[in-house]
């Protein structure tokens, strides 16, 4: 095992504390952790998106979250939790990953206060998303769940550009769909409606907000 003993540097990046771990590359659409199979290691995600989801009996998926750049993955495994099974990782991009062991993590974590505070910020983060996913599907009308959406989104990948906010993470209306319970064509009407209304553009197969305000408005 790798020296523990961390400097300023290493203090400052996440990633760093995965440097001893393995480099791995995914394509986009390939699977970094099938649902029926106990995690190989603790995943931290260099570069890319990934997108955790379900499969239904009928064979719909369920999107639950969407990962990026920093994030650990299986976050609950890695501090021990069960794995719930049937959940499967898959690369919505081309994605480069450091995978350690857990108990290397943990290990970390044990003399690094400053790692195992921003691995439960990880933690509260993910249950603030299914937060804001359970109060997303408690909206009756399509077009309400789909900004609901496409906010929650743009709160964790968003940024700035001129006066629109754009989505970094390459999401899909299907990605939508998956993500509140809805049929793609249903999503897709919605969406349509909300780039005729000039609200919501897609460009380079990313989405970018207009106008922010009109959709925080049309939730209130």
């Amino acid at each position: 095992m790798a020296n523990m003993t961390l400097n300023r540097s290493d203090r400052e990046s996440i990633a760093s504390h995965f440097r001893e771990g393995i480099s791995k590359h995914f394509l986009k659409g390939e699977i970094l952790i099938q649902g029926d199979e106990k995690p190989t290691g603790v995943y931290l995600i260099e570069s890319g998106y990934v997108k955790a989801y379900s499969i239904s009996q009928l064979g719909q998926q369920n999107l639950l979250l969407i990962h990026g750049a920093n994030e650990i993955m299986p976050l609950p495994w890695a501090l021990d939790g069960a794995q719930k099974m049937g959940i499967f990782y898959e690369a919505m991009s081309d994605v480069t990953v450091f995978r350690t062991s857990k108990d290397y993590l943990r290990a970390t974590m044990g003399v690094n206060p400053w790692l195992t505070e921003q691995v439960l910020r990880q933690l509260l983060n993910t249950f603030t998303v299914y937060a804001q996913r359970i109060q997303c599907l408690g909206y009756r009308l399509p077009r309400e769940r789909v900004i609901a959406c496409l906010l929650d989104l743009a709160t964790r990948f968003g940024h700035n550009q001129g006066h629109s906010t754009v989505i970094e993470a390459p999401i899909t209306h299907q990605d939508i769909a998956d993500s509140i319970s809805m049929t793609r064509e249903t999503a897709s009407r919605a969406l349509e409606l909300l780039f005729q209304d000039g609200l919501v553009v897609q460009e380079d197969h990313l989405f970018a907000i207009k106008n922010e305000q009109k959709l925080q408005a049309e939730l209130s």
